[in-house]
């Protein structure tokens, strides 16, 4: 029997264990894509993974059935995430950079590759550029968003964006 997501849900709350099953079956992959885009490597995403669905598992009570479910999870899932390096104390430092150094063709590098290749590239970027990158580029935050969490002025997020773009671009180059 196929369950809505309000079953789910619902049957999640009384702690249900073939229900918590069918939810983390149900959405798992999806989730996991989403710690392994926000992390340097599986293991960081593997924690993540745990914990954002222990806190997700706990806070079904706040769920309002407003927005889509998986919306409501991603999101969680993204601020478990950025907050796991926010927690390791991650360093964001002022960054300058001249954007004209940026290739006008980076876009279109970025759509040839495959994800795998790209998630390669973004482990191997430092935290900081990593989270603006995915941040603005992949969950389609605002530059103020950005610059609320990470604490800077919008035009270094916007630096530290190019920044990262760039040196994903030259990897890819390098594949």
């Amino acid at each position: 029997m196929e369950y809505d997501d309000r079953e789910i849900i619902e049957g999640c709350k009384r702690k249900d264990k073939k229900f918590q099953k069918i939810l983390y079956d149900k959405y798992a992959q999806h989730l996991f894509a989403v710690c392994l885009r926000n992390t340097r490597c599986k293991e960081d995403a593997e924690d993540i993974f745990q914990e954002a669905f222990v806190k997700a598992f706990n806070s079904l009570e706040k769920y309002s059935y407003q927005g889509s479910f998986i919306s409501w999870l991603t999101i969680m899932f993204k601020r478990e995430a950025w907050n796991y390096y926010r927690g390791k104390k991650t360093q964001f430092s002022k960054v300058e950079l001249d954007d004209s150094n940026i290739p006008t063709y980076a876009n279109d590098i970025l759509e040839e590759y495959s994800n795998e290749q790209l998630l390669n590239c973004l482990q191997r970027l430092e935290d900081k550029e990593r989270i603006v990158l995915v941040m603005y580029a992949i969950d389609g935050a605002t530059w103020e968003e950005i610059a609320e969490f990470t604490q800077f002025e919008v035009a270094t997020v916007r630096s530290m964006f190019s920044r990262a773009k760039k040196k994903v671009v030259d990897m890819f180059y390098n594949l």
